[in-house]
């Protein structure tokens, strides 16, 4: 029984398609810490095209979503109403912060939208810099 249970919790995860989005940075944060995950910060806003497509065509994308959901606290944050420390606030959209789980940065910032290999490759280095 545990092993039919154990066998479908990883087919579900296997074609799961949507990223585990935190909505609040300070929810965000504290499970990024509780977990000893990195972060991504996706600031984002309404109309905005670029935003758009990364989440119809990246943040969709199988590969980008199990890496994400496995090694990332996952935040969507819009520019004009978040929770987000002074530091990580932007104009300009999409921009994604990756942080430590202590919230420090782990690599530089990234502007702008992306392919899912181009962001996926982003993510892999991120990760790697976050340890």
């Amino acid at each position: 029984m545990l092993k039919f249970f154990l066998l479908t919790l990883l087919t579900i995860s296997l074609y799961a398609t949507d990223v585990n989005w935190f909505h609040s940075y300070k929810e965000a944060a504290a499970e990024a810490k509780r977990t000893d995950k990195p972060m991504l910060v996706f600031m984002n806003k309404p109309g905005c095209g670029s935003c758009q497509y990364m989440k119809e065509n990246v943040f969709t994308d199988e590969a980008v979503v199990s890496y994400l959901n496995t090694h990332f606290i996952s935040v969507s944050a819009d520019i004009h109403t978040n929770d987000a420390p002074k530091e990580l606030q932007v104009d300009v959209t999409p921009v994604f912060h990756f942080l430590k789980s202590d919230g420090t940065k782990s690599t530089d910032t990234l502007i702008g939208g992306k392919t899912a290999p181009f962001f996926l490759k982003i993510l892999h280095k991120a990760d790697d810099l976050s340890k």
